[in-house]
């Protein structure tokens, strides 16, 4: 039986990843509106549900959605336009459990002091200390990328992954 062979590609950059992040970003919000539908109705018999068991609900669909589709296929859906990839940088497998969800934490916490410093930017507050400090993180992520070889952002070169595009052939 034929090995499979993998496919030959180059490192996926920053105004790609941002596209395919968008589409993802949009399918897990909309995998977020259908699971609320069910608990607002339970909302409207039951009472108010905690916020923490609302957030909860929120990050375990996006672990589900992105972790699941690293884990088994390594792509999302939304990097399958631009045929990304993603893949552990030591030996182009699959990127494992334990570094699917490395990878997973780090990409939400720079998500997430990218969304506060676009909420601070919004609102012209600028001048304040925490819009500085949320703005470092997605900072160094996008230098880190910028200057290393595998285009690794800050959360792929703790998980020892990275994102590539397969080369048409």
């Amino acid at each position: 039986m034929a090995e499979k062979s993998r496919p030959i590609g180059m490192a996926a950059g920053l105004g790609i990843r941002m596209l395919a992040g968008s589409y993802d970003t949009c399918i897990v919000f909309a995998l977020c509106f259908l699971a609320f539908i069910p608990i607002t109705i339970a909302e409207q018999g039951l009472g108010a549900i905690p916020q923490w068991i609302k957030g909860m609900l929120i990050v375990t669909i996006a672990y589900a959605y992105f972790v699941g589709f690293w884990i088994r296929a390594g792509t999302t859906t939304g990097m399958r336009p631009w045929k990304l990839r993603i893949a552990m940088c030591d030996n182009g497998n699959l990127p494992s459990l334990a570094a699917a969800t490395v990878r997973f934490a780090g990409m939400m916490l720079t998500w997430l002091a990218l969304g506060m410093t676009l909420v601070y930017m919004a609102f012209r507050d600028t001048s304040h200390f925490l819009f500085y400090l949320s703005a470092i993180l997605p900072g160094i992520s996008v230098g880190i990328m910028l200057t290393n070889r595998h285009k690794q952002t800050l959360h792929d070169l703790i998980a020892g992954t990275s994102i590539y595009r397969i080369k048409p052939q």
